[in-house]
């Protein structure tokens, strides 16, 4: 057997000795090669190491992929975001608690100058409103995953955006946010309605029977439904669900007897 197979790289050894000196040297590292760049980032990012000061030193434009939700960073590192013209996903989501210093004005710069995301995490990003989700529903028309859990000042009109735009939309999570039936049904009945194969909605306090009842008759292919902590839907909605015969595989609800 080759010992030589179980040893890191060379290359693998220098990425994290960069690393480890990346905060008192981290003019230099904008001087390095794009392939060891990504690389770096990757560890960065892994590592919870992504700042205001370094970010922009390690992305470029062949950036497709930042997991910065380890990460403390506030709309500052986004501007730098903006020369990633090949992004397809962005993992903004906070991992504990809330996440406080990202806001709308901030992330619109990503989603107007990102248009290939697909896959977008800001879950508790309680900054983030309808004014950034609305530039990126209209800028990003491959996006398939939006992840806006516990945004709470979002609305219906984010939906209403992205039912218009959002084509291949197949994941949305927005649970814990103030949308109301008329956003749960203009979604279902919107260009999405065929792609559509997951919602999150737990913990809306305004939807009703209404927005189940959508969900069956124009969204076909949906197989996991979360709406649990949704006191307005009743023993009803879930009973539509077993009447229509879904093709559901995952369903979470929290029954209320009217």
């Amino acid at each position: 057997m080759d010992s030589t197979r179980s040893l890191p790289s060379l290359l693998s050894l220098t990425i994290h000795e960069v690393v480890k000196i990346l905060y008192l040297h981290h003019n230099d590292v904008e001087k390095l090669p794009t392939n060891i760049k990504e690389k770096l980032l990757n560890l960065m990012c892994k590592r919870g190491l992504i700042s205001d000061v370094n970010i922009s030193k390690v992305v470029t434009s062949k950036t497709r992929h930042l997991d910065l939700s380890w990460s403390n960073f506030s709309d500052q590192a986004l501007q730098s975001i903006k020369v990633c013209k090949n992004l397809r996903k962005i993992d903004i989501n906070c991992t504990k608690g809330e996440r406080e210093n990202i806001t709308s004005e901030g992330f619109q710069v990503v989603a107007e100058s990102c248009p290939y995301l697909q896959a977008v995490g800001l879950r508790r990003c309680v900054n983030i409103t309808d004014d950034a989700i609305i530039p990126l529903a209209k800028s990003c028309k491959q996006l398939m995953e939006l992840n806006i859990g516990g945004c709470k000042h979002i609305t219906d009109a984010s939906l209403d955006a992205i039912s218009q735009s959002c084509k291949f939309l197949s994941s949305i999570n927005f649970s814990n946010t103030k949308v109301t039936d008329n956003g749960v049904i203009t979604l279902a009945t919107g260009v999405c309605q065929r792609s559509l194969n997951e919602i999150h909605m737990s913990h809306c306090i305004h939807l009703t029977n209404q927005s189940i009842e959508a969900i069956v008759m124009f969204c076909p292919n949906v197989q996991t439904l979360i709406f649990d902590g949704c006191p307005c839907i009743t023993e009803s909605g879930r009973q539509m669900l077993q009447d229509a015969h879904t093709n559901m595989k995952q369903l979470t609800w929290t029954v209320y007897m009217t």
